[in-house]
């Protein structure tokens, strides 16, 4: 049986040339002018080159070397050209048969007349005025002849007189004839006569002679055209680029040329062969028969794309056509052509796999797609739509997509679509659909217009997005964003940020409170004008001079009116290339203790703050600063009971395998530095995830593992951190490159990212968490052993199991 996937579909025909076309014919008159038909050749009447043309016959020998013939002969148009012929030469036979049949039967009756004719003249001449003889003849001439005879006998006087002369004329006549009735067609009536029926006689029969000439010169002319005919379809077959070969009862008798082109085999072998030759197997030799034979008796003529194989043995496909030959298939035989379509099969089939799995593509596209005509209904969906909002596509096509809205959002859509046909595009467009079942769902519609060439609107191509976990998000970040307020106003001391020109920009409710000033009041005065009066005015432009405060600078601020002294920090956060940007200020009531400089920042969100902004040195208050760190690693740990003292027990293991590896003092405190703000990152992580007492979903798990990157770009803004950027974004990273975020590998990974990750993991292991209690040590030993060299480094590895056999 024939393989199931072998392309059944037919080749393209390739575009056709017309005459006009190609010889800028301006011939209006000419029946081929401006015709679609590309057959010039089997059109009569044409006028090609300057001359009238008749039937292809008479003019073919002109079309067998026309350009126009020439590209347009393909399998098709020779079938069509050889059917043409085959009709023209069977009329002409059928004309031939038919003059020599009307011949035949006008010499018996021109015979039996002339004996009438010459039997009542012999009556006549005896003088018997009596004779008369039946005048009906489908010869025009024996007719008159007849009647001529018939009245000479009723005149018999004066046809006595003229009797000589008729009797010569007439045997003139009957000699011309009989040179006819032999062959001679040059022979012609010449004698003149004073009788005007006699001379109308020689033209009827000078006339006759000439017809017979010329049926004789026509069937001698078709019999010529039955020869050029047989050379034509032989020069026909021979131009064919497909082999075409002539069977009966299967067997091959005739093979033309380019049957060598397609299978290999040379014309002469295949004579006598059966067509077994052309296929692959016994099965599929049978299987073309039983398709074809049936349809030929019905039809005469079958196409069909099916397996063949060369005589090398190669396969192939070819599109088979079979015409029938004669009438009757069982007693003549059939005409096939192979042409060999493998590449195109091919190229169709890949052309297939692409537009499935385009359809593929589009179907299961992550986002929907509707796609709506210039009223608003819909004429396609996706399949990703069709499972978004819970419907088949029976339900939606054809319907207004008002229907599928909520609420207000159908008359919101009817406003933008009518500007959206004139302005071609629309973005980010925020509807409520309705689902199925009756819920609301919150999608995102970016949409393009498609116009035809006058412009017109066609249609409307939409994606729709849903975004019902963004607008979850938003909800949760606005919410973040009232409790960052509520707690940068609950700071114990003053934050401003001042522009360049030291303009307040923003202010918390305690500079409100200290200047007893509404917090819209604030914004947009002098800070210098505020803080000062005219005897201090100078002391505080001194401070804030922008080209003096280039790193962060502390000072002492007295607020007489309160009798209050602060401890101020101004710092300058800039652009890149060092561009100057906004100065973040610092007040802190040192009234009671200037020793309580540490306390700059207690919250976790203020000091956050600052981090992202803050981008200085803090030499000057060194102190300050490691308190500050400290403080901040317990606002990290504080995120959850369970993660209380994490980070100073990984400092506490990653000094201890640094030591173990001979790093030196220096570089073990930027360590110590890193190992602290290790976890950084999970500030931005909800408390919930972080104490979920059970396995975390995908999209969780993606958030964590985002805190990483988020410790990084936390503390990016200071200056005095940058070295330790990429200790806290790698330390999630492993030896084999599994790890996150970027999947580093061996080297590539920050020496000191490789010690915190097994410190982190070690008393990751060590410590109790919501979903499960603290392994033993013993297992976490085994774990760091077992994961040396893939996941974590082996030296580092191996110094943190020296260190813990020394302290057991």
């Amino acid at each position: 049986m024939m393989k199931k996937n072998i392309v059944k579909k037919d080749i393209k025909k390739k575009t056709k040339t017309k005459c006009w076309e190609v010889f800028r014919c301006g011939e209006e008159d000419c029946p081929a002018y401006k015709a679609r038909n590309p057959r010039c050749w089997l059109i009569s009447g044409t006028c090609c080159r300057g001359e009238l043309q008749g039937k292809f016959l008479e003019k073919m020998e002109m079309c067998l070397d026309c350009t126009v013939y020439k590209r347009n002969l393909d399998a098709a148009a020779m079938k069509t050209t050889c059917s043409v012929i085959r009709d023209q030469f069977r009329e002409n036979k059928r004309l031939f048969e038919k003059n020599e049949e009307e011949i035949k039967h006008l010499s018996m009756e021109l015979a039996i007349s002339l004996c009438e004719v010459f039997e009542a003249l012999r009556k006549i001449a005896s003088g018997d005025p009596t004779v008369r003889i039946p005048e009906v003849s489908e010869i025009e001439l024996i007719s008159k002849l007849k009647h001529l005879v018939n009245l000479t006998a009723s005149d018999i006087g004066e046809i006595v007189d003229q009797s000589h002369e008729f009797a010569m004329t007439l045997a003139e006549h009957f000699d011309v004839l009989h040179r006819v009735s032999q062959g001679d067609f040059t022979a012609q009536v010449t004698g003149g006569s004073q009788i005007e029926m006699l001379g109308a006689l020689k033209n009827v029969t000078n006339e006759m002679i000439r017809n017979i000439d010329r049926a004789i010169t026509e069937r001698i002319r078709a019999e010529e055209e039955i020869r050029k005919l047989e050379t034509l379809e032989s020069s026909i077959l021979s131009t064919i680029p497909h082999a075409v070969v002539g069977l009966k009862k299967r067997t091959i008798f005739f093979a033309n040329e380019a049957v060598e082109t397609v299978f290999g085999w040379a014309p002469e072998e295949l004579i006598g062969q059966n067509t077994r030759i052309f296929y692959r197997t016994d099965e599929e030799y049978e299987e073309i028969g039983r398709r074809f034979y049936p349809l030929m008796e019905r039809g005469r003529t079958h196409s069909e794309v099916f397996p063949c194989r060369r005589k090398d043995g190669s396969d192939m496909i070819c599109k088979v056509s079979a015409s029938v030959i004669g009438e009757r298939l069982q007693d003549k035989g059939i005409v096939v052509m192979y042409e060999d379509i493998t590449k195109q099969s091919m190229t169709e089939q890949a052309l297939e796999d692409s537009e499935k799995k385009y359809r593929d593509l589009y179907e299961k596209a992550p986002d929907g797609y509707h796609s709506l005509d210039p009223d608003g209904r819909i004429l396609d969906v996706n399949e990703t739509w069709l499972l978004m909002f819970g419907h088949t596509r029976d339900e939606v096509i054809g319907r207004h997509i008002t229907e599928f809205l909520a609420g207000e959002n159908a008359e919101v859509f009817s406003r933008i679509f009518r500007d959206f046909k004139q302005q071609g595009s629309y973005e980010n467009i925020e509807y409520e659909f309705r689902k199925k079942d009756g819920a609301y769902i919150p999608v995102l519609v970016n949409a393009t217009a498609i116009y035809d060439r006058q412009g017109t609107f066609i249609k409307s191509r939409a994606t729709v997005r849903d975004i019902t976990e963004r607008k979850s998000y938003e909800a949760k970040l606005r919410n973040a964003a009232e409790e960052w307020r509520e707690t940068f106003d609950a700071m114990p001391y003053g934050v401003l940020l001042l522009d360049p020109e030291f303009c307040i920009l923003r202010a918390n409710e305690y500079i409100a409170k200290l200047f007893n000033m509404r917090y819209h009041d604030i914004r947009g005065k002098s800070f210098v004008e505020l803080a000062y009066d005219e005897k201090t005015a100078s002391e505080g432009r001194k401070v804030f001079q922008a080209h003096q405060v280039l790193n962060s600078e502390t000072f002492e601020y007295f607020l007489p009116d309160q009798k209050r002294s602060f401890a101020g920090s101004v710092t300058p956060v800039f652009h890149e290339h060092t561009i100057l940007k906004n100065y973040i200020l610092l007040l802190i009531d040192i009234t009671e203790s200037r020793d309580k400089e540490q306390k700059l920042i207690q919250s976790r969100d203020a000091f956050l703050n600052m981090l992202t902004e803050i981008d200085s040195s803090y030499k000057e208050l060194q102190d300050l600063y490691h308190g500050i760190i400290h403080s901040f690693v317990n606002a990290i740990d504080a995120k959850s009971p369970w993660t209380k003292g994490h980070s100073e027990r990984v400092t506490r293991y990653a000094v201890a395998i640094a030591k173990n590896l001979g790093i030196g003092e220096r570089d073990i405190g930027t360590l110590r530095i890193a190992a602290l703000l290790h976890d950084i990152g999970k500030i931005g992580t909800y408390d919930a995830v972080l104490d979920k007492p059970g396995k975390l979903s995908p999209e969780e798990f993606v958030m964590i593992k985002q805190h990483p990157a988020k410790g990084e770009e936390i503390l990016r803004p200071v200056q005095q951190l940058k070295h330790i950027l990429p200790v806290i974004r790698h330390h999630h990273e492993r030896i084999d490159g599994d790890g996150y975020p970027d999947g580093l590998t061996c080297e590539d990974i920050p020496l000191f990212s490789r010690i915190i990750a097994i410190a982190d993991s070690f008393d990751s292991m060590t410590s109790d968490r919501p979903y499960r209690p603290a392994p033993s040590r013993e297992y976490a030993i085994s774990e760091i052993t077992r994961c040396s060299g893939t996941q974590f480094d082996p030296q580092a590895a191996e110094a943190f199991l020296r260190f813990l056999q020394n302290e057991m």
